[in-house]
């Protein structure tokens, strides 16, 4: 069959950059035997006519969707990415009504149910990974309900057919990249092109949705592999910048350790960044990370007070945030980011106190080469937080987690009511004024005449 898989247009172009899209890689890499194109609608300044000029090109029986993001979980700059997705399934379907629709990505898997009664001209959902479930329910479309994993429709009622097991990452080939122009995603620092190396995380951090949407068993893959698959990067486009895209890199750290050994062993020349838990990191492998071309160390402690931290499930504790920075302390030629809620569950006047003094100190001991990225923490099924949120009256059992209209988002982020009102004044004063000031400092640092050497 012929299978046009679409990455869906986030709604405006992101300052970032576009993410390479590794997950339709995986799935065009599996519909082999199948006539497969991808286009990744981000790239190009008019992605609905591309959609349009693909569709008529290509003529494809099937389109797949991916919707990675919901939203920028971001409450100083909310914006929709969903409100999306229904023009392109509804174009799609208005252009060739017998082409059939799937869609799929993290972003629908988190509100499936939802998204399949909200978008009616969606034929069928593909629920989590869906490396196995795609090519078996291509297979048969015709009895969607012998495949495990998959959203259809049964007149006027959305079926699912359950549960199934979560692929075996050793047994999944690696991602093709020739789908789409892998080169058009490079940055000059750091890249937007990911690997991965594993799925699921054992870790119980209250805010987050990777543990339903991956499981909590680690998938991993060897180091023989991942080494492999930066070799062909490296050889077959030239690429030597990447980020490692699982949700948290070093869980376990015998896995990052292994990855970084192999790397170091085949002298792969490569400079990448991660995301690292706090909790059990280790001079080893900060020095084997570094060896192996880690050129940016990004951590999310998300709290800084040991009261907070314990509300989000973190498992690490004050002392342990101080012993990494000093560890960093000691290193150069890195770069560090620490991501922090502002006002996190547990979080009192002194520990907005201990928050403000944690964002300075950090800016002021590393000039420049670290930083703090302050945030809220939206509000998402199936998450500890939901149900924090719902204890503490600031959502109820009927609040739509998935609204329609964009504003209605702002309602969905978490404020601890503790500190509700005062918490957030002083945080986006702060985030306005670094707006206002960072733009000058940078100038000056780049007015900033070079030393001189005799």
């Amino acid at each position: 069959m012929k299978v046009l898989l679409v990455q869906s247009y986030n709604g405006r172009y992101e300052p970032e950059g576009v993410i390479y899209p590794i997950g339709l890689s995986y799935i065009a890499t599996a519909l082999a035997g199948h006539d497969v194109k991808v286009i990744d609608l981000n790239m190009h300044e008019s992605p609905f006519n591309e959609l349009r000029k693909k569709m008529t090109s290509f003529d494809p029986d099937i389109v797949g969707v991916s919707l990675r993001n919901i939203d920028t979980v971001e409450i100083r700059d909310i914006f929709f990415y969903f409100k999306t997705l229904e023009p392109t399934v509804r174009l799609i379907k208005e252009m060739n009504p017998s082409t059939k629709v799937l869609v799929g990505g993290s972003g629908f898997s988190m509100f499936a149910r939802e998204i399949m009664n909200k978008i009616p001209q969606i034929d069928f959902g593909v629920y989590l990974e869906g490396e196995e479930s795609t090519p078996e329910l291509i297979e048969n479309l015709n009895k969607p309900e012998t495949v495990k994993g998959i959203f259809f429709r049964k007149g006027d009622k959305v079926v699912f057919t359950g549960n199934r097991r979560l692929p075996d990452m050793k047994r999944l080939p690696p991602p093709h990249r020739h789908f789409v122009d892998v080169r058009s995603y490079e940055r000059p620092v750091f890249t937007n092109i990911g690997i991965q190396t594993k799925r699921g995380c054992p870790l119980a951090c209250a805010y987050c949705s990777y543990p339903s949407l991956n499981g909590r068993q680690v998938r991993a893959r060897s180091a023989g592999q991942v080494a492999d698959e930066i070799e062909r990067l490296r050889r077959e486009y030239s690429i030597r910048r990447f980020m490692f895209v699982d949700s948290v890199f070093n869980v376990p750290n015998r896995h990052a350790e292994g990855i970084c050994r192999e790397m170091i062993r085949r002298r792969l020349d490569v400079e990448w960044s991660a995301y690292f838990n706090i909790r059990g990191f280790s001079q080893e492998l900060l020095s084997l990370a570094i060896e192996a071309g880690c050129k940016n160390f990004s951590f999310s402690p998300d709290a800084v007070t040991d009261r907070s931290l314990k509300a989000l499930g973190k498992g690490i504790t004050e002392k342990d945030i101080s012993t990494v920075i000093r560890m960093f302390l000691k290193t150069k030629g890195v770069r560090i980011e620490f991501h922090v809620f502002c006002t996190p569950p547990g979080q009192t006047f002194t520990g907005i106190l201990k928050t403000l003094l944690f964002f300075f100190k950090v800016n002021a001991l590393f000039l420049g080469r670290a930083v703090v990225r302050l945030n809220w923490i939206r509000i998402e099924p199936g998450t500890g937080m939901y149900e924090i949120a719902k204890a503490e009256g600031i959502i109820s059992d009927k609040t739509d987690l998935l609204p329609r209209k964009e504003q209605d988002l702002k309602d969905l982020f978490y404020t601890c009511p503790r500190t509700r009102g005062y918490g957030d004044f002083i945080f986006k004063a702060l985030l306005t004024l670094q707006d206002m000031l960072l733009p000058l400092a940078k100038a000056l640092l780049r007015r900033r005449p070079a030393p001189q050497h005799e």
